[in-house]
């Protein structure tokens, strides 16, 4: 015969695994709907990182950025299989092998998924590039599931075996009252700021009085940290407000030293323009007072009468070589004012404007050549004439100026050593435009070749480098002209700039037009 605390304790037990089992399946129910919708919210999620990561990748033929693109995605373990077929030929994809390793898919490959996703590859919104076709897969959403509900049963048939232990030991006199004073305590400590009025008294000296001793350690401890924390929270806020100004003053700077790069720049340009000019124009002077002298004379024996048929043809001769000495010299002087005024306009405007390559780079070297007349260093250009640019032509100039002076400094040793600097463009494609920018010079060094474009890195430190000078090539480059340069070199075999860039560049705001 069953006692009544017996009977008691089952009916107990079976109400606890009712209850336990119906909170279960709700709860497993519950998490189920969220696992299907996170799949769903997965799933959408998905196509709109590819539609955005892929198209710039296969516009750019970068197939290594889109199998980027593709492996991040493929971390989510619903997804078995990405393949991307482009419109020109491009069929690409990616899955996993067995050991569940990243391989590239066979081209007549065809994963076992029960959820195909086709997303059209878009580019600009306008240009259909391909479709990429997600493989998907429920398996690791239901195995999480099973696993989920096989956690679930055995939490209740646990629970149900300690609820049954516990309650056959009058828990609540012996654990649950001094549990609630805890909970009291615990209670007070995260209303006080200070963890202060928290710690309770236990006098029974048993499992829950050591407890009880330890949080009152604790509650000690957490009182005298919070002091300290909040001393070196007030210091650390000091040092980040200094950290800040320290670092604004540094780009307050970084900006001061790039204005004075251009400024410096366009001084050069500015003197060795003026020198190269009073050639010319120094000749053009001589010839015209010698013509003044030559016709002076001719008219005083003119007027006395003495004039003679040869003096008059030998003043004609004299005319027409002054003529021809100060027609060449001011057309050679106009040529040289015009270049400079083109080049020096774009360099202190931030103008955009159409121009046609080939003229505008013989432009800008016709301002450089008073830089290279003294040295033993050529300069050849090679472009196609009929390039037209909707571009910043001051930019380029500042670019192709600072690489060609980095060249004559660097490589040649400011002209002392023998070389050629050539200058290459054509089209990339129609939208495109491919400038390079090569010499035959000492190289640079390859510890030095990842760090060429960081700011203030140089050389030349001891000699007047300020080491800014191919850090504004890589801005104006990149931010600017819209493009991306690379350099590649070897000690000894020179060096080659090559930059890519659209014929339409982007629009930017600059400074000067902030109103």
């Amino acid at each position: 015969m069953k006692s009544i605390k017996t009977r008691l304790m089952l009916w107990l037990m079976a109400w606890i695994t009712v209850i336990l089992g119906s909170t279960g399946l709700y709860f497993y129910l519950h998490d189920y709907g969220i696992d299907q919708s996170d799949f769903q919210t997965q799933r959408a999620a998905v196509r709109s990182r590819l539609s955005l990561s892929l198209p710039h990748g296969i516009w750019q033929l970068d197939d290594e950025n889109v199998r980027l693109a593709l492996d991040s995605e493929l971390s989510w373990p619903s997804v078995i299989a990405i393949n991307v077929k482009g419109e020109s030929g491009l069929n690409l994809g990616r899955t996993r092998d067995n050991n569940g390793n990243l391989r590239d898919m066979l081209p007549n490959e065809h994963p076992k998924a029960d959820d195909v996703l086709g997303i059209p590859i878009i580019y600009q919104g306008k240009e259909h590039l391909g479709t990429a076709t997600v493989y998907l897969s429920h398996e690791a959403l239901r195995a999480r599931e099973n696993q989920h509900l096989i956690t679930i049963i055995a939490q209740i048939l646990l629970l149900d075996g300690m609820i049954f232990f516990i309650m056959s030991f009058n828990l609540q006199r012996f654990i649950f009252q001094p549990l609630a004073k805890l909970q009291q305590a615990l209670n007070t400590a995260i209303r006080a700021p200070d963890a202060s009025g928290a710690q309770i008294t236990h006098l029974a000296d048993d499992e829950i009085g050591g407890i009880v001793n330890g949080f009152n350690r604790i509650v000690a401890r957490t009182a005298a940290d919070l002091v300290k924390r909040t001393a070196a929270e007030a210091i650390a806020r000091e040092e980040k407000e200094k950290a800040q100004q320290a670092y604004s003053q540094l780009i307050a700077t970084q900006e001061t030293l790039v204005e004075a790069e251009k400024m410096a720049s366009l001084g050069s340009l500015v003197a060795g323009v003026a020198h190269e000019i009073n050639t010319p124009v120094g000749i053009t002077l001589t010839a015209a007072s010698h013509l003044g002298t030559a016709t002076s004379h001719i008219t005083g024996k003119l007027e006395s009468g003495n004039i003679k048929k040869s003096d008059f043809q030998s003043y004609l001769e004299t005319a027409q070589e002054c003529c021809e000495l100060i027609l060449a010299n001011s057309e050679r002087a106009a040529n040289l004012i015009h270049s400079f005024k083109q080049v020096a306009v774009d360099q202190t405007s931030e103008a955009r404007r159409s121009f046609h390559l080939h003229d505008y780079l013989n432009e800008v070297i016709t301002s450089l050549k008073p830089r290279f007349k003294h040295t033993k260093v050529n300069i050849d250009i090679q472009c196609e004439e009929d390039i037209l640019l909707d571009s910043y032509p001051g930019a380029l100039a500042q670019v192709l100026t600072n690489l060609v002076v980095n060249a004559l400094i660097h490589g040649y040793e400011s002209g002392e050593i023998a070389g050629v600097i050539l200058i290459e463009a054509h089209r990339h494609d129609d939208q495109h435009v491919s400038l390079t920018i090569s010499d035959n010079g000492k190289g640079i060094a390859a510890e030095n070749l990842g760090r060429i474009f960081d700011p203030f890195f140089t050389t030349r430190r001891g000699s007047g480098g300020s080491g800014l000078g191919l850090n504004i090539v890589y801005n104006i480059v990149r931010q600017r002209l819209g493009g991306n340069i690379e350099v590649h070199s070897e000690l000894g075999q020179g060096t080659r700039f090559k930059l890519e860039m659209p014929c339409i560049a982007p629009t930017v705001q600059h400074k000067e037009n902030v109103a």
